[in-house]
């Protein structure tokens, strides 16, 4: 019998990330150099490099949940989807990108013999990854999708449950213990004769340091046991303390992820869906949108130091937000008033290729069962839309592709509507 996706789930933040359509590594691959040497034609040996690695995934949820975890929000219960992060913050609670922190994802694998429960049979852990890349994509027919992106420099697998422990500082204790007993990861590989049983030490959101910021201790050799982590100094009071681990101990399978879409819509569409151009006053909404496209990136690279097989952190050299918005204006009138809203240029005079002209860009993903509720809103407070070309095409109506990008390289999700 194949592992099946059915009975892989991704925990984040204390909470199971639902409506997820793919999930995975990319390319796992860790680049290897060739060694050689004078006076031989042979190769000596292939030294593994230092990987980069990406984690993405999508979904269909077009709730806050993913962003608020990305911003550093715990959920409450990881079996309840109405507690999942940021469920306690008020609606107009907002989300930016600048403000992501590190997150661990916690792949529980389910025994696929034991029906629609059933216990955790293996697992994967993906420790102290940070986000690089965020997409939204709408279409006016298709399903409203989410997609992630995370950097990490490591991942482990194992035929254990793996779990993430979550501890509050009080500004003395410096030991934390794992709930459970922990199985341990041999340093280096089979010939490794040192250990270590916790990974993805994170505090308030920030990755944490073996040797500079903590150090971890466990049982003898490589026998399940106690782990703890002791840092060097205390966090501070309510200080959120978060680390990842295997476990030997029995772990039942979490099946939020089939809460009733009583919850939350299994999917929205276009129909659901409005973008406006200008300020809240105004509320102009955008007629014609074929499909929109936002897509929030960071430029950085991953930190290494001597003595440590993990990466340390990353670089984060800058943010970048950036889209397009595809319209089918109904007549000629229609696009000049659509040009004269984006450039600022009245539409009785000439508009030409060149636009420095900056203008709020909202959307609303309004609930299907309700269009009066407002699930999500999306702004972008300064976008510069780049004049579209005239792609004209036989027997087809013309769409007009408006690409943009934020002045400030920002975009924030708000919880519900714009207040």
């Amino acid at each position: 019998m194949s592992v099946h996706a059915g009975s892989i789930l991704h925990v984040g933040g204390n909470n199971v990330i639902d409506r997820i359509q793919s999930a995975g590594l990319g390319d796992a691959r860790v680049p290897r150099e060739v060694i050689r040497e004078v006076g031989n034609r042979e190769v000596v040996d292939k030294v593994p490099g230092d990987p980069d690695f990406t984690f993405t995934l999508e979904s269909f949820d077009v709730s806050t949940e993913l962003e608020a975890w990305l911003s550093g929000k715990l959920g409450t219960d990881p079996l309840d989807p109405t507690k999942a992060p940021g469920a306690t913050d008020p609606d107009g609670t907002a989300y930016s990108w600048l403000d992501c922190k590190y997150v661990n994802i916690v792949s529980p694998w389910k025994d696929p013999n034991t029906g629609a429960a059933g216990n955790v049979e293996a697992g994967h852990l993906v420790p102290g990854y940070y986000p690089t890349r965020v997409r939204y994509r709408f279409g006016v027919t298709d399903n409203s999708t989410q997609e992630v992106e995370l950097a990490g420099g490591s991942y482990y697998y194992a035929q254990h449950a793996p779990v993430e422990d979550l501890a509050s500082g009080d500004g003395t204790l410096t030991d934390f213990d794992t709930a459970d007993d922990a199985v341990a990861y041999r340093r280096g590989g089979a010939g490794g004769t040192t250990f270590k049983w916790v990974f993805g030490v994170l505090v308030n959101g920030v990755l944490q340091v073996e040797g500079l910021d903590y150090v971890q201790t466990g049982p003898a050799a490589a026998t399940p046991g106690p782990a703890t982590v002791s840092f060097l100094v205390a966090p501070a009071n309510g200080a959120d303390v978060r680390f990842v681990y295997f476990t030997t101990a029995a772990r039942a399978f979490p099946q939020a992820v089939n809460a009733s879409a009583i919850v939350k819509p299994a999917a929205v569409r276009g129909r659901n869906i409005c973008v406006y151009l200008g300020d809240a006053g105004a509320r102009a909404k955008l007629g014609g949108v074929q499909s929109f496209e936002l897509e929030a990136t960071v430029d950085g690279e991953v930190e290494r130091e001597f003595c440590n097989e993990e990466a340390i952190g990353r670089t984060i050299n800058g943010r970048d937000c950036t889209g397009e918005v595809v319209v089918r204006s109904r007549n000629a009138n229609a696009f000049f008033q659509l040009l004269s809203k984006v450039t600022g240029v009245a539409q009785s005079e000439v508009i030409g290729f060149l636009n420095q002209n900056s203008v709020p860009l909202t959307v609303e993903i309004q609930n299907p069962k309700n269009p009066a509720q407002v699930l999500k809103t999306l702004r972008v407070d300064d976008a510069i839309f780049d004049v579209p070309g005239t792609p004209a095409r036989v027997n087809a109506p013309t769409d007009f592709s408006l690409r943009w990008e934020s002045r400030s390289g920002d975009y924030r999700a708000i919880k519900g509507a714009m207040a």
